[in-house]
């Protein structure tokens, strides 16, 4: 390229600047606030009418908080006046305070607040089915190699697979200067002709770029009508990075296949991955109408017309794609809609769980039900099985004034599956998810640890997310109604509701509300009793006729081995079997493990320190973010990941991973 295209592009200053390497720390370590449970491939369901059992009545239970709850109020929610910050959209966020959720003048934890966790722990220790999977989920991540230019072309209705050459199109908005003899092209010109025939006259070029050698294919004229010398091509417009210079104008080359319900079948791909790009909860720079040149707008593949090709007999739609070359694939190719974007796993979370009778994939039919299924309930296919529990809300018993306290929040993550180092459990990091041997990394729950109160109380205005009142003492009362419970479901509830310690110092917890990755929402659920109500017995009230039940009352002792309900029940080979599972889970259910971590480990999702000795010169916006982490660590491993998420253990060496240091590269000073 001509000298002062490279001044353009910045080199000269690039040069001047200090060059930054990263490096694994040998000091400081962190432990991620979430870890997975490894259970069994299989689920066990018995095919049978489900059995009704004679016990019906009521637990009477205590929340008793361990670290503080933030159970937020939705509806009245406060701005935060003095947190200012725009998007990249320039639309201001806003950020709020939310009071603790209340009924009248006491503070409560809606019973869906302590179902759900309840499910998750039960499903965990009775190997049940993963009630929140859903059919048909796919995982898309970002390519983490560059994927080939190429051309799909419909002709009658048969799809076809080419690869093409890319030829560089210089944009005036873009900044880009137009090469030798060539045209400088304009935005408006161009971006309405994703998949455009087009004319054009072209060249290649050779550019020393970081000392290497690249062959570039440039555009320099284009025509509507043919003209000697000149080719046949079609537009390619993707979306604007920052330093963007050019759009492109892709050349067919040689055919790769031509099985229209292969080249179809991928093709599904792309439509799951405009979905996303088009999601603003998944793409935060995502504007209806973006503007040329601007790196914080992205207009969702917008310009990508998926419907449009899908439905014409003739057409052309140019992508980048890549071919899979391993033996056991279970796809033949990748598409995506860049060169470095993102594609999605051909293996769906169904054929991962297996949706087979004893697949891992929630309950469908009301005759095959799971442990968990049998007792909470479910919806199948075509109909739905009732759950034998029912849970109140927990109402605060306490001093409210001395018991709520606000608390400053950072912003909390999303799930990311793509992270496969956390997620899955895979040797072939190349095909990830589509790999013969891939499972999920198992069941996800949030650790027990104490909160950063000192961190969190000086955290800087602008990096508040949020403020939630939370509760940290008292207790909060409540009810679990069961109706026609089999004694052995009657003794599992009685074990899952205070996880084999009825004792409110106890250990082993629950996980509830908001803020659970930054330690919040530990709470021990202690049973105060069970009133049970028997049948078939009558007591005559001759004011109010005769009442064919009566109440009695069991109390209910600390040490299982006492409890009335276990005596003569014939459970207790299925009791022994729960409670060792609670055993197995004691690093995801006891609070002690990680309270007491030394000075240079804490909690916390993956993260870069700056360890630079001059920090003058300013960083770039991701150079210290999380992602950062994960990016530096498969550098590191080569063909894998160097650390991978361990899955959950009371271990906390094996559970500790390195943190990632940035620092001066003297090497290239």
């Amino acid at each position: 390229m001509p000298k002062n295209e490279n001044k353009q592009n910045g080199k000269d200053e690039k040069n001047s600047k200090i060059k930054y390497k990263y490096e694994i720390s040998n000091k400081k370590f962190f432990i991620n606030p979430y870890t997975f449970l490894k259970g069994n491939k299989k689920v066990n369901r018995e095919e049978k009418e489900q059995e009704v059992g004679n016990h019906t009545g009521v637990f009477v239970c205590r929340i008793y908080p361990k670290t503080p709850l933030l159970i937020p109020d939705v509806f009245k929610k406060k701005e935060i006046v003095d947190r200012k910050e725009k998007n990249t959209k320039n639309k201001e966020i806003k950020h709020f305070s939310y009071p603790f959720f209340r009924l009248g003048d006491n503070p409560v934890i809606p019973g869906s607040s302590i179902r759900g966790p309840l499910r998750s722990v039960y499903e965990a220790l009775t190997d049940s089915c993963y009630s929140t999977a859903r059919s048909g989920q796919y995982i898309t991540a970002r390519t983490k190699s560059p994927f080939l230019p190429g051309l799909l072309i419909k002709t009658n209705g048969k799809w076809e697979l080419y690869s093409a050459t890319r030829y560089l199109l210089p944009i005036k908005e873009y900044g880009a200067r137009p090469f030798d003899n060539g045209k400088i092209f304009k935005y408006k010109e161009v971006i309405d002709n994703h998949g455009g025939s087009v004319y054009f006259e072209g060249d290649e070029h050779t550019e020393n770029i970081r000392g290497r050698s690249i062959l570039q294919y440039r555009v320099l004229h284009t025509s509507i009508v043919k003209k000697p010398g000149y080719e046949l091509g079609y537009y390619y417009i993707g979306e604007y990075i920052n330093g963007k210079k050019y759009e492109s104008i892709f050349k067919k080359v040689d055919l790769k296949s031509n099985n229209s319900k292969l080249i179809e079948n991928c093709f599904e791909q792309l439509k799951e991955i405009k979905k996303k790009y088009m999601d603003e909860k998944i793409n935060q720079k995502f504007v209806s109408s973006r503007e040329p040149g601007n790196k914080d707008h992205h207009g969702g593949y917008k310009q990508v017309d998926l419907k449009k090709f899908e439905e014409a007999n003739d057409a052309v739609l140019p992508i980048w794609y890549k071919k899979n070359t391993n033996k056991d694939k279970k796809v033949e190719y990748y598409f995506s809609l860049a060169n470095i974007g993102r594609f999605r796993y051909e293996t769906s979370m169904d054929k991962i769980l297996g949706k087979q009778d004893d697949g891992r994939m929630p309950c469908h039919d009301v005759k095959k039900l799971c442990k968990t299924c049998s007792l909470f309930g479910m919806v199948g296919d075509e109909e739905g099985f009732g759950s034998h529990i029912r849970i109140t809300d927990a109402i605060f018993d306490g001093n409210i004034d001395e018991a709520i306290k606000e608390y400053k929040l950072t912003e909390l993550r999303t799930p990311h599956p793509s992270y496969l180092p956390f997620y899955a459990d895979v040797k072939d990091y190349s095909l990830g998810y589509d790999a013969a041997e891939c499972n999920i990394k198992g069941r996800k729950f949030y650790r027990h640890f104490i909160p950063d109160y000192k961190g969190l109380g000086k955290l800087d205005p602008q990096k508040i997310d949020s403020k939630m009142e939370g509760i940290g003492e008292g207790s909060f009362r409540f009810k679990v109604y069961f109706e026609n419970l089999t004694q052995e479901q009657l003794d599992e509830l009685a074990t899952l509701l205070c996880l084999g310690e009825n004792n409110k110092d106890g250990n082993l917890c629950f996980k509830l509300g908001h803020g659970k990755p930054l330690g919040f929402g530990s709470a021990k659920i202690v049973i105060e009793s069970l009133e049970e109500r028997i049948f078939n017995h009558y007591i005559i009230d001759k004011n109010k006729g005769d009442k064919n039940n009566y109440e009695y009352k069991k109390k209910i002792y600390s040490d299982l081995k006492k409890w009335n309900i276990h005596k003569e029940s014939g459970s207790e080979e299925e009791i022994s079997k729960i409670q060792e599972s609670i055993k197995a889970m004691r690093s995801i259910l006891d609070i002690t493990v990680f309270t007491n971590l030394d000075a240079n480990t804490k909690v916390a999702y993956p993260y870069v320190l700056d360890k630079r000795k001059d920090k003058s010169q300013k960083l770039a916006i991701n150079d210290l973010a999380s992602s950062k982490w994960f990016s530096e660590n498969l550098k590191l491993g080569g063909d894998s990941p160097k650390y991978s998420l361990k899955w959950s253990s009371t271990d906390i060496d094996k559970q500790k991973l390195p943190v990632m240091e940035l620092m001066e590269d003297e090497k290239k000073k």
